[in-house]
């Protein structure tokens, strides 16, 4: 395993890849991590045994329409169908669902009616758990199936049509480096998103030489409607935290005035995975410590200051001060900006990027859309 790992790195460092002096970084730290014989739909890479506990909103897809569902931890227990859960409950006449609050059929739905759905859609899920362990709760089936293994449904971007996706430009410094006193932001196209185990597709425009790059985030999601907000209130309007994947072309060509910016290099079609689980603010107490690693295609990518500790712009700060620009709304996403050095994506590699607390983001890069299609 060892002589192998060697001749993956040297092939990188032919390629251009691998981050000169780090060589001897990356290689200690592939071998701790890369523990064979992991399921591969719960591999979430040897996440602290607390993680199973943790709370998760999914929205999911089996066939038909996209599903609210919830799990816990990080791929080793079922996702359960909220609503079909809920006829479950209520055909048994359980008093968990006797006077339940207005639950709708899609996250950002969920959100905008507030945490009290939330938190109901917290309550049905354990009582689902504990009603079927108990034997009371006997799973229908069928299109009314309550409980789905991890592996048996296609997991989506949590939030599929947020109104609005911004993203941070040097928000992540190294030690001894200045930071910037104001926020930089930019928007993201919401036609990007994609979820877990979706293919990113390289655009043609970046086939010949062009590059494009992973770009490992935490990110924020708006809970209410905030507008001029301070600091101290900022925080009561946030709901949760996601991964995401600024991928970015870095080099794409665009006009000679500059005004394409971000919204393009940034903007194409798949370049926003999300996911894959919405983490509810309460289950991620310390935002400000949490470890982020990035693996290509197995490798862990050394990244120093791949931390969130090292953000310039404290969450409550970032969303006070957007809510000044312009008006948040529920669903909103905001990512927090990219730890150093970003890597190259090219056609056959899979990138995942793995947060404390949020999870593991998996996607592939192929060429076309039409391999994306055929996958």
């Amino acid at each position: 395993m060892v002589n192998r790992t060697l001749l993956q790195f040297d092939r990188r460092t032919a390629s251009g890849r691998a981050a000169p002096g780090r060589i001897t970084l990356m290689l200690a730290l592939a071998v701790l991590l890369m523990a064979p014989g992991t399921p591969a739909a719960a591999q979430d890479y040897l996440q602290p045994p607390e993680e199973a506990s943790i709370f998760r909103l999914v929205t999911f897809q089996t066939t038909g329409n996209m599903r609210i569902g919830a799990t816990q931890g990080n791929g080793e227990h079922d996702i359960v169908d909220i609503h079909n859960a809920i006829m479950a409950m209520k055909a048994i006449q359980a008093a968990e669902v006797s006077n339940l609050p207005y639950i709708p059929a899609d996250m950002k739905s969920l959100i905008e009616v507030g945490e009290e759905s939330v938190n109901a859609v917290r309550n049905v899920y354990r009582a689902a758990v504990d009603l079927s362990a108990s034997g009371a709760l006997v799973d229908p089936g069928g299109e009314r199936r309550v409980f789905h293994p991890y592996t048996s449904v296609r997991l989506r971007t949590p939030i599929p049509n947020p109104e609005k996706v911004f993203g941070m430009a040097s928000n992540y410094i190294e030690e001894g480096e200045e930071p910037a006193e104001i926020p930089s932001y930019f928007l993201k196209a919401v036609s990007g998103l994609i979820g877990p185990e979706d293919a990113i597709v390289r655009t043609s425009l970046l086939e010949d030489g062009g590059r494009n790059t992973h770009e490992p985030e935490f990110a924020i999601v708006i809970g209410r409607v905030t507008k001029n907000v301070t600091e101290e209130e900022a925080m009561d309007h946030v709901i949760g935290y996601m991964v995401h994947n600024d991928v970015t072309g870095r080099g794409l060509e665009t006009g000679g005035t500059g005004t394409e910016g971000s919204s393009m290099t940034k903007g194409m079609d798949t370049f926003a995975p999300m996911g894959p689980y919405l983490t509810l603010k309460e289950d991620v107490p310390d935002p400000d410590n949490l470890q982020i690693t990035t693996r290509l295609d197995g490798e862990v990518w050394p990244m120093p200051n791949a931390h969130t500790k090292f953000r310039v712009h404290s969450i409550a700060r970032t969303v006070s001060f957007l809510s000044h620009i312009m008006t948040l709304q529920p669903g909103d996403i905001i990512a927090t900006g990219v730890p150093a050095p970003t890597v190259v994506l090219r056609a056959g590699d899979t990138v995942e990027i793995t947060i404390q607390r949020l999870g593991t983001l998996r996607n592939h890069v192929v060429a076309t859309a039409a391999e994306a299609a055929s996958q």
